[in-house]
C-alpha cells in the first residue's frame, strides 16, 4: 500500500553529505520526493512509495557513521498526493554551500571506498592464508603417500627375498631328489642285473643236466 511519510531527522546530519546517501536509498526503493536542510540544523525528507519501502528508508538513515550521528528521527504518515515523479535534492541556493556540501558528500563516498577496498584485502588476504594452509594439507598428503610408497617398496621387497628363499628351496630339493631318483634308479638296475645273472646261471645248469 502506498503511503507519503515527512520526515524530520536530528544530529549531525548537515554538511555530511547525508541529503546524496538519503538520495541514493530512496532511489534504489523506488521513492519520489525531496530532501532538504532546513535552518534549524535538522533534514526533512519527503518520500512517497509502498509502505514497505518507506520503512527500509527509515531504518537505513538512522545510522551513525562518520560524519554522520543520527539523534532522532520523526515521521508523520500522510495519505499520498503523487506530486512528486523524481526524488529530488533541494540544495542551498548559496553556491559555496552547495559546493562545500558536495565535497562533503565526496569525500563520505572516498571513505566508504577505502574501507570496502580495505575489507576486500583482507578477505583476499584471508582466502591467500587458506590457500595456503590447503596447500600445507596437500603437502602432508603427499609426504604420506610417499611414505606408503616407500613401505610399500620395502614390503615388496620383503616378498621379494622370501620367493628368493622359496625358489632357492626349491632348487635345493629338487637336487636332493634328483639324486635320490638316481641313487634308487642304480641300485634297481644293479639288482636286476644281479638277478638276471643267477637266472643264467641257473638255467645253464638246467640245460647242462639235460644235455648229459
Amino acid at each position: 500500500m502506498k503511503k507519503r511519510a515527512e520526515i524530520i531527522i536530528h544530529g549531525r546530519v548537515q554538511k555530511a553529505g547525508f541529503r546524496d546517501l538519503i538520495d541514493e536509498i530512496a532511489f534504489d526503493l523506488d521513492l519520489n520526493g525531496r530532501v532538504m536542510n532546513l535552518d534549524d540544523g535538522t533534514v526533512k525528507v519527503i518520500c512517497e512509495g509502498e509502505d514497505s519501502n518507506i520503512k527500509v528508508l527509515l531504518d537505513k538513515v538512522n545510522i551513525v557513521q562518520y560524519p554522520i550521528k543520527v539523534k532522532n528521527v520523526d515521521v508523520v504518515f500522510k495519505e499520498p498526493t503523487d506530486e512528486y515523479d523524481t526524488f529530488d535534492i533541494i540544495r542551498e541556493e548559496d553556491l559555496t554551500v552547495a559546493t562545500y556540501e558536495r565535497m562533503d558528500a565526496a569525500a563520505r563516498y572516498m571513505r566508504e571506498m577505502n574501507s570496502n577496498l580495505g575489507s576486500k584485502i583482507d578477505v583476499v588476504g584471508d582466502k591467500v592464508a587458506g590457500l595456503g594452509t590447503k596447500i600445507d594439507v596437500v603437502g602432508d598428503k603427499i609426504d604420506v603417500v610417499g611414505d606408503k610408497v616407500a613401505g610399500l617398496g620395502t614390503k615388496i621387497d620383503v616378498v621379494g627375498d622370501k620367493v628368493e628363499i622359496v625358489g632357492n628351496k626349491v632348487d635345493k630339493s629338487r637336487i636332493e631328489i634328483s639324486s635320490e631318483v638316481r641313487l634308487n634308479r642304480d641300485d634297481l638296475r644293479s639288482h636286476l642285473d644281479e638277478r638276471i645273472s643267477v637266472l643264467e646261471h641257473e638255467l645253464a645248469q638246467i640245460k647242462a643236466k639235460m644235455m648229459s
